[in-house]
């Protein structure tokens, strides 16, 4: 009886283990989504001047809806009065620019940028990516 009650606590204690691992995978990555806005924001601010920010936005999860993984996105939208290849060069030490997951660009107003940074997160095959 004794190992019935063992084998049946293990059988139980697997599943329980997985849900909590999914959780706190999932708690990681909102977190880090977070901290990578909040330091782009700063990174923003301290790196142009006169740089007001518009919007904030930030999204964990499969961002693309291809494959099962998990992205933290981060958008902010500032208003600046350097060009735009100004801000590129103000923020080149500190970001790889690529076509599909770092970039600034123009908005319809002038003098408006869009950042947009999205980056794979630390739990990556978590099950928010499905």
């Amino acid at each position: 009886m004794k190992t019935m009650k063992k084998v049946l606590i293990g059988i139980l204690a697997v599943p329980l283990f997985l849900i909590l691992f999914e959780i706190f995978g999932m708690i990681i990555n909102h977190a880090s989504t977070c901290i990578q806005t909040n330091r782009l924001r700063h990174d923003i601010v301290d790196a142009i001047p006169n740089t007001e920010i518009i919007s904030v936005e930030s999204q964990t999860g499969n961002t693309t809806g291809t494959g099962n993984h998990v992205d933290c996105l981060t958008q902010i939208t500032f208003t600046s009065n350097l060009s735009l290849s100004d801000v590129r060069d103000k923020m080149d030490d500190t970001y790889e620019w690529n076509d599909l997951s770092c970039y600034v660009e123009e908005t319809n107003k002038a003098g408006e940028y869009l950042f947009f940074l999205r980056k794979r997160a630390p739990f990556a095959d978590n099950i928010e990516g499905h």
